[in-house]
């Protein structure tokens, strides 16, 4: 078995190169491409809360050197100022609606007492009334429906006596008179009289007893109810009435406050459709944030006629006096290379003829969203060499740099399975000749080139495996 194993080495050295342990200067230099950016700008947003459609009528172009105070962007408000009307009248029409739910409610927080009271002496009178009717009044009325009937009847019968007097006392005499002829006519006319009365009375008493005491006693006793029943609607509705008062006035409250809040943040933001420079630099569409200059499509829709969304930066101003720094993101194998204070040099896009330091002042330890990372160099301008942000520029960075170092082909190094490196190395001449694999310790990598730290020496063959 060992035999055949030692064969087979054999065999597939036979096709193999060999190479030479090289001492070198081993050097680590990534090159990244970057974007010059300001390290602060001022973002440009609209801080609006209640309008949300602002229409580009004109706007300054794009990277434009400009001035404090200067308008940027100019929004079409015209539907805003209907808007603001509006409100305008619906505050006021809050603010008189509460007073008039207020006035509405302490009337009738004064008022509904008041009424309960009377509605609760009215229901006791009435109920009084009937009750006095039944126990008292419906006898006295019949009472003095019989006397008054008894009084006439008596009167008849005292009119009639009398007229029967005074004819037995003018027949005894055998001699009538004119005197006593009228004053007997006058009696009988007495008599008539009294006859009508009676007749008159019995019609009287007869309708008071059949008629008026019933008819009386159905209505107190439908007042009594009725006042009962009134008495007992205002006990429920005149709480209920007053709490809908007030509910209506805490409604007109809070509606009055909404429309006048409302106003006051259109108030506010009256002055955010003329967008002016907070400084003096260059006004560029879309954002730079975390060392991106972001140009998707809030920055295509920047133009006249178009509609900018609130509380989204559309646009930054970049200083003129703001530093530049060279911003990029690289793979996680870059990123794993670079640290802060490496330095390099850089030349920018069309003018490699001329190159200038850079200094890796940030890398960070976490991706991006696309992972990738970000890297940040700052460095120093040539004089000459015009630069505003948003231009390219290539940097290369000595990432490591070792002289002396021992490096060897990459594809000559094999993993022994087990967590470690080997290098199958050839040692001998001739017939002598014969290959065996070692352990070795690897360094870092560049390119095709791996180094050793240990476990080699100088000019030692390898064993390189063939094209």
């Amino acid at each position: 078995m060992k035999s055949s194993a030692i064969l087979l080495l054999s065999l597939c050295s036979a096709f193999a190169d060999t190479a030479k342990v090289t001492q070198e200067t081993f050097a680590i230099r990534p090159t990244l491409s970057a974007a010059l950016l300001p390290i602060e700008v001022t973002p440009l947003q609209i801080d609006a809360e209640q309008w949300a459609t602002f229409t580009v009528l004109e706007i300054a172009p794009h990277g434009s050197l400009v001035k404090k105070d200067q308008q940027l962007v100019r929004f079409d408000d015209q539907d805003f100022q209907k808007k603001l009307r509006d409100a305008r009248s619906a505050a006021e029409a809050g603010k008189l609606n509460f007073a008039n739910a207020e006035a509405d409610f302490i009337s009738a927080e004064k008022y509904h007492p008041m009424q309960l009271q009377s509605t609760t002496m009215k229901a006791e009178e009435a109920a009084e009334a009937w009750e006095y009717f039944q126990k008292t009044r419906r006898d006295v009325v019949i009472t003095e429906a019989n006397l008054n009937l008894r009084q006439t009847e008596l009167r008849l019968d005292s009119e009639r006596e009398e007229l029967h007097q005074l004819e037995k006392m003018y027949k005894a005499d055998d001699l009538t008179e004119n005197t006593e002829e009228i004053i007997l006519k006058r009696q009988r006319e007495s008599v008539k009289f009294a006859e009508v009365a009676v007749e008159h009375a019995n019609l009287t008493h007869k309708r008071t007893l059949e008629l008026t005491i019933p008819r009386e006693a159905i209505e107190l006793e439908r007042a009594a109810q009725a006042a009962a029943i009134a008495l007992k609607e205002n006990e429920q509705n005149l709480p209920r009435n007053l709490e809908i008062k007030r509910l209506a006035l805490e409604d007109a409250r809070v509606t009055a406050k909404r429309t006048a809040d409302d106003l006051a943040k259109l108030e506010a933001e009256k002055g955010l459709f003329a967008l002016k420079a907070p400084a003096d630099g260059y006004f560029y569409y879309g954002n730079i944030q975390d060392g991106r200059w972001s140009t998707g499509d809030p920055a295509k829709a920047i133009q006249v006629n178009a509609a900018i969304a609130p509380k989204r930066t559309f646009a930054v101003l970049v200083p003129s006096n703001a530093q530049l720094a060279l911003e990029t993101t690289v793979e996680e194998s870059v990123m794993r290379q670079l640290k802060p204070e490496q330095k390099g040099f850089a030349t920018l896009t069309g003018a490699a003829e001329t190159s200038f330091p850079v200094t890796i002042s940030a890398v960070s330890a976490t991706p991006n969203i696309d992972n990738r990372y970000r890297v940040t160099l700052t460095g120093t301008f040539p004089a000459d060499l015009p630069v505003v942000a948003g231009m390219g520029a290539s940097a290369q960075i000595t990432a490591y740099e070792k002289e002396n170092a021992l490096t060897i082909p990459a594809k000559a190094l094999h993993s022994d399975n087990k967590g470690g490196w080997e290098v199958e190395i050839s040692e001998g001449e001739g017939d002598a000749k014969k290959t065996k694999r070692i352990p070795v310790t690897r360094g870092k990598s560049s390119g095709d080139k791996v180094e050793i730290l240990s476990g080699l020496t100088k000019d030692q063959v390898i064993i390189t495996p063939g094209a």
